[in-house]
């Protein structure tokens, strides 16, 4: 286990305010980096000359009273699929082995502007799609447990958060990238809809599903990061009451199991929410499993025509589990992904109606509590069942349906936190935020 008090963004700022500089702040994060991220993995690439020679800017700006605002001086991490300039893009893989960014990503370069330090690029499953086993950079070690995983593939990302090797850090979600390791690291991960932030100078997993959102400490914390990204770098965040909120929870939704802890937890949360004001409402959901199966081939089919030639040219780069998804996306064909794309307009309108019934969406991030480290596999009861692909019953419906999803910490006995993810339509990101950063109080 990793020890680590984490700080959030308001708490840093006030330490600004207060005397502290982004140097010392900078500082104990490669500390912890350097003492550490061997028992993690987390963190593939870290630049602490540049981050120090970046923080020390950002500290004279801050004394003279040139703030740029709450990220001023924050170290964030970057999930390896996202370009920093001149810096390798390595997707966890070494089939782009040499490759250096010429320029930043669009969400970074934001980022930047808003004052935010970049200290080093993150661990993932092998170009997001091959597994917690990385066969160049070794499976990502969950900070709270060193027996337990992270799920994924934004798996660096959030051990680096909870490690305290950032503050905050930005990664991808395609069916649930980002939302996963959050829930097994008790952080707050945030899915947006698909271009909210620009995907420019990110690779791509499923142009149709991919989204850039953050891994954080707290909603608000995710709100300032998100906020950035997309230019907005000193956008507030509104307080909203409870009462009256409209919560929906979709049974149907996941169609599967989640363990009793799990379970208790959230009805614990759901009670308070409804204590405080809120109403509950049950919603209906009928098809999804055809939801699950369209988007797993949307999902494959996207991939494998995007990398299959270079994979082809280079099938020693690439571990084996990305080669067979590569050989399962191809063998759905063309009429297979066109059929799924289809079946996804038919029953969009469906789907946002029933979401737009309600505030906001309540649903498990994961059937289960963090994985096992050795299989990736997480209790259900008597049972063990796969935390990585549970993603198609609990998570992949937010990127089918593009809608904004943000995972959040729930209290619970024990070392390893339970969460639950917030659904709503697009449209309505920022009361999402307002929400959730609301439910995030309940206890």
């Amino acid at each position: 286990m990793v020890s680590f008090a984490p700080r959030t963004i308001d708490q840093i700022q006030a330490g600004f305010t207060a005397g502290v500089s982004p140097v010392q702040v900078v500082e104990e994060c490669v500390r912890r980096i350097a003492e550490t991220n061997h028992k993690t993995r987390a963190m593939i690439l870290v630049e602490a000359e540049e981050a120090l020679a970046e923080a020390k800017i950002a500290d004279a700006e801050i004394r003279s009273g040139r703030r740029r605002g709450p990220l001023h001086g924050i170290p964030i991490a970057v999930k390896d699929v996202i370009d920093v300039r001149g810096w390798p893009t390595t997707a966890g893989s070494k089939l782009f082995e040499g490759h250096v960014a010429e320029k930043d990503a669009d969400c970074v370069a934001r980022l930047r502007e808003a004052g935010a330090i970049i200290i080093g690029k993150t661990n993932l499953h092998e170009l997001t799609v091959g597994g917690h086993g990385n066969p160049w950079f070794g499976k990502v070690v969950n900070p709270l447990n060193p027996e337990r995983g992270t799920g994924g593939t934004s798996s660096g990302s959030a051990a680096a958060v909870a490690a305290g090797y950032c503050v905050a850090a930005i990664a991808t979600d395609t069916g649930g990238s980002n939302r996963s390791p959050a829930a097994a690291t008790g952080l707050v991960g945030y899915k947006p809809a698909r271009g909210a932030v620009s995907n420019a100078g990110a690779l791509p997993t499923a142009p149709t599903f991919d989204a850039i959102g953050p891994i954080a400490v707290t909603v608000r914390d995710a709100w300032f990061v998100y906020s950035a990204m997309r230019g907005n770098p000193d956008s507030k965040l509104r307080e909203v009451e409870l009462s009256g909120l409209k919560i929906g929870v979709c049974p149907d939704l996941n169609n599967a199991d989640v363990d009793p802890a799990v379970g208790s937890a959230q009805r614990t949360w759901l009670e308070a929410a409804a204590s405080a004001g809120a109403t509950i409402k049950v919603l209906h959901f009928a098809q999804s499993d055809e939801v699950k199966e369209a988007g797993k081939a949307i999902l494959m089919y996207e991939f494998a025509l995007k990398y299959a030639p270079l994979i082809n040219a280079h099938p020693e780069k690439v571990g084996e589990a990305v080669r067979n998804f590569v050989s399962e996306g191809l063998s759905i064909g063309e009429d297979g992904y066109r059929s799924a794309l289809a079946y996804r307009a038919d029953v969009m309108s469906h789907f946002q109606q029933m979401i737009g019934s309600v505030d906001v969406l309540a649903s498990p991030v994961a059937p289960g509590l963090a994985p096992r480290l050795s299989d990736e596999m997480t209790r259900v009861g008597a049972d063990w069942v796969p935390y990585g692909t549970a993603g198609g019953s609990f998570r992949r419906w937010a990127n089918f349906f593009d809608v904004a999803s943000i995972a959040i910490p729930l209290p619970i006995a024990g070392d390893l936190p339970a969460s639950i993810q917030i659904a709503a339509l697009s449209s309505n990101e920022e009361a999402l935020f307002s929400a959730a950063q609301a439910l995030s109080h309940l206890s």
